[in-house]
């Protein structure tokens, strides 16, 4: 299995010399590849420090739970690829829910989630605003993980490439309220079919949402009266 399964940078645009565009679209391509380097640099070494361990706790597992149980019960036995997905303690939390699960995150965190992989589980470095795949899957998993896409709506919208027709996005954000612009443009294209907010021992709250795009032919389970 190779460890990276990643599109070209987004700082390379095939068939076109950079030297040709204007100054201001160098300068704009020399400053995402500085942050998107310093956010990786960061990132692995705040894993390999145990910087993250404190996703474990216990007053992270509400959020990881909800969309467990919505995968479980919307796409049982689907594929799922998890975007951002450090070093799997969402997977964890899947416990069979999914068929094929594949999780995609800087280097660092994918090789604390190495030892978890078997014939339906990878963990492959990439950056998730580069990452791309030719695999359709049943659900979309952004956990704590689209506040670093460069653009929210344009990251996740490229992301339906990568949905089944029939896909389901789930969505966790923290109830912060700077995220409700994040949200109010996520609900202005995808159709919400189920969303929970979750607070915490410490009052910590989140939003979990179970979201399908524009077109899609997702049918839901008949639902009770």
């Amino acid at each position: 299995m190779s460890s990276r399964q990643s599109a070209a940078p987004a700082d390379v645009t095939v068939g076109v010399d950079s030297s040709a565009l204007p100054l201001s679209a160098r300068l704009a391509r020399a400053v995402r590849r500085t942050l998107r380097m310093d956010r990786e640099r960061r990132w692995n070494t705040e894993y390999a420090t145990g910087g993250w361990d404190w996703l474990r706790n216990i007053d992270e597992r509400a959020h990881h739970s909800v969309l467990a149980g919505y995968a479980a019960y919307l796409k049982p036995g689907g594929s799922l690829l998890d975007v951002g997905c450090g070093e799997g303690v969402f997977q964890e939390e899947l416990r069979g829910a999914a068929g094929r699960y594949m999780g995609v995150d800087f280097e660092q965190a994918i090789q604390k989630a190495q030892h978890k992989v078997n014939a339906t589980t990878r963990f492959v470095v990439g950056d998730m605003n580069e990452f791309t795949v030719a695999e359709k899957f049943d659900v979309i998993v952004f956990n704590e993980s689209i506040y670093y896409l460069h653009d929210t709506l344009t990251g996740v919208q490229r992301y339906e490439s990568m949905l089944a027709p029939d896909g389901v996005l789930l969505i966790s954000m923290h109830g912060k309220e700077r995220n409700d612009a994040l949200w109010a443009a996520l609900d202005a294209r995808y159709t919400t079919l189920d969303r929970v907010t979750i607070t915490n021992a410490r009052d910590v709250r989140w939003t979990v949402k179970a979201m399908v795009p524009p077109g899609s032919s997702f049918q839901m389970a008949p639902q009770a009266p």
